[in-house]
């Protein structure tokens, strides 16, 4: 990978993920002996500390892991299935107690009599591509990937595909739309992350952030 050295002239960045995990991040390092600026009602994708030490970017969650990758920044905050799914080169020193979901296969409910190895033809809607074609190839079953980015459950619901892989917490959505979850593929849970550049370059400074959000 061709990843840029991260600067130590200027403040260390700390890459956020916008959306589901941002509130509980937020109030989890609000617990911690670091100044966070507040990252709710705000148009502004950098936030500086007042100390100006650290600088806060608020990114996509799946673009996380490639900021903290190429340098962008040193340190990130994402989820397991993106890291997974970007399968990007960074440090994972630890879990947060954050995110907590599993990526499961799903679909109809006939779908539960029926083995996935005897069809013909499997198409799966997902926006996990790299994830779902590592498990169908490891499981033996040749799949079609369907690349989808947002409401996954209308590909069984209108027959793009026969089945979905996709987050999963309480299942509510699933049981709303007509479908059951199949199998776990894998759990997921908010992970700390961190350029491997900066972890030698900027050490003191890395560390020191890390002991002071580690659980």
């Amino acid at each position: 990978m061709n990843s840029s050295p991260p600067t130590a002239h200027r403040p260390m960045r700390i890459a956020i993920p916008k959306g589901r995990m941002e509130k509980a991040l937020h109030d989890y390092l609000k617990t911690t002996s670091l100044t966070i600026p507040s990252f709710a009602d705000t148009r502004q994708l950098t936030l500086m500390t007042p100390d100006h030490r650290f600088e806060y970017i608020l990114a996509k969650p799946s673009d996380v892991p490639t900021f903290v990758a190429y340098g962008g920044a040193e340190i990130g905050f994402a989820g397991l299935d993106s890291l997974r799914e970007e399968a990007v080169d960074v440090l994972e020193p630890f879990m947060l107690p954050l995110g907590h979901c599993r990526l499961s296969l799903a679909g109809p409910p006939v779908w539960r009599s029926r083995s996935l190895h005897l069809t013909d033809r499997l198409r799966v809607g997902t926006k996990y591509t790299h994830i779902a074609s590592t498990y169908f190839m490891a499981q033996g079953i040749n799949a079609e990937i369907i690349k989808l980015n947002g409401s996954v459950e209308l590909a069984p619901l209108t027959g793009l595909a026969d089945l979905i892989l996709d987050l999963v917490e309480s299942g509510n959505t699933l049981k709303a739309n007509g479908l059951v979850e199949l199998h776990r593929v894998m759990d997921s849970q908010l992970t700390v992350t961190v350029n491997r550049s900066a972890y030698r370059l900027r050490a003191e400074e890395v560390n020191q952030y890390l002991q002071a959000i580690r659980p």
